[in-house]
């Protein structure tokens, strides 16, 4: 029983004998027999994870830390790609009769969706009907479907605006993320809201909407560098369209960050394999994977009656800003 007690994670039993109990699971290579779970509770031992981000390197950051929890946790992950995630836009459509299938408290311990796909109201509601717990990475604080994980998008691009009006920067551009998603949405509330601060503009002929990719922002970016007042600085609303923004300028022979300053968000791979390397935000796209089983085991305890903790229903992770060499001085304080 305390062998029991200390492999699933229930409590109450001394931090001594749960070091004596792990160690010798270690020493013996011991793995629990996932069929011999599942006849034994009310549980099943899995968790799945539903995504349709066309980003590789975002998701797949984040699939590792899914990964790594489920792992301590002794749980076995389901990954279920839908509509269309190879990459790019697509039109693809979700099969939510599969998904409600896959759905299922005789299948899954619980859900986690990860954006856009945790803002499918109809997704939502099969979750919902089926009563089945549920993470969603993303979204905002205020609203009230099931259990959060993320960060202060609105700080994070906060902070990029303030950072670059701080170079001198007045005349700044931003590129938007997909409508879908709702972090591209508050990064652009946050980036308005500081300019503002500022006593700045932001005209509407200085927001393009992007697609989360290099190519959508390699064309928001020769867009806005045709103009004749061209924008100093361009915010693009992750890292891939930052990318494109690079792509761009080297095209047409404006130098970064002398003529022009570029930044991104994310932190991704591609901020320090480009060219000057990216200003950013970093957001821990691993600790936020983690996080999300953690939650919701802790919550499946609670609901089963294993724990007595409550469990806070959203997480909110720190952010950090990562400058590096491609914003510099603007006109003015270069002058």
């Amino acid at each position: 029983m305390t062998v029991s007690r200390v492999v699933n994670r229930r409590g109450g039993v001394r931090r001594s004998t749960v070091d004596k109990v792990e160690k010798a699971i270690s020493k013996v290579g011991y793995q629990p027999n996932i069929d011999a779970r599942r006849l034994s509770g009310a549980r099943t031992w899995q968790l799945l994870m539903i995504f349709n981000n066309p980003n590789v390197a975002w998701i797949g950051e984040l699939l590792v830390g899914v990964m790594n929890a489920c792992r301590d946790l002794r749980y076995h992950v389901l990954i279920e790609g839908v509509g269309g995630y190879g990459g790019g836009r697509s039109e693809t459509p979700v099969d939510y009769d599969a998904l409600e299938r896959l759905i299922d408290r005789s299948r899954v311990d619980g859900v986690i969706l990860s954006p856009p796909i945790c803002f499918d109201r109809r997704l939502l509601e099969i979750v919902t009907r089926q009563g089945v717990p549920c993470v969603r990475i993303g979204g905002g604080p205020g609203e009230a479907t099931g259990l959060r994980v993320g960060i202060d998008n609105i700080g994070g691009a906060h902070d990029m605006a303030n950072h670059l009006v701080s170079l001198g920067h007045e005349n700044l551009a931003i590129i938007r993320g997909p409508e879908e998603f709702a972090a591209g949405e508050l990064r652009l509330e946050g980036f308005e809201l500081a300019l503002r601060e500022h006593g700045l503009d932001l005209p509407a002929t200085n927001v393009r909407q992007g697609d989360f990719d290099a190519e959508s922002g390699y064309r928001c970016a020769r867009e806005l560098l045709r103009f004749k007042h061209r924008p100093t600085a361009i915010f693009a609303s992750n890292d891939e369209m930052a990318a494109g923004v690079l792509a761009a300028a080297g095209e047409s022979g404006i130098r970064v960050p002398e003529q022009l300053s570029v930044a991104g968000f994310d932190d991704a791979p591609i901020a320090k394999s480009v060219w000057p390397r990216l200003t950013t935000v970093r957001q821990p796209l691993r600790a936020m994977g983690e996080q999300s089983v953690e939650l919701l085991e802790r919550y499946i305890r609670q609901i089963n009656g294993e724990s007595v903790d409550k469990v806070q229903s959203s997480i909110l992770l720190d952010y950090e800003l990562r400058i590096r060499n491609s914003t510099g001085p603007g006109p003015r304080a270069a002058a």
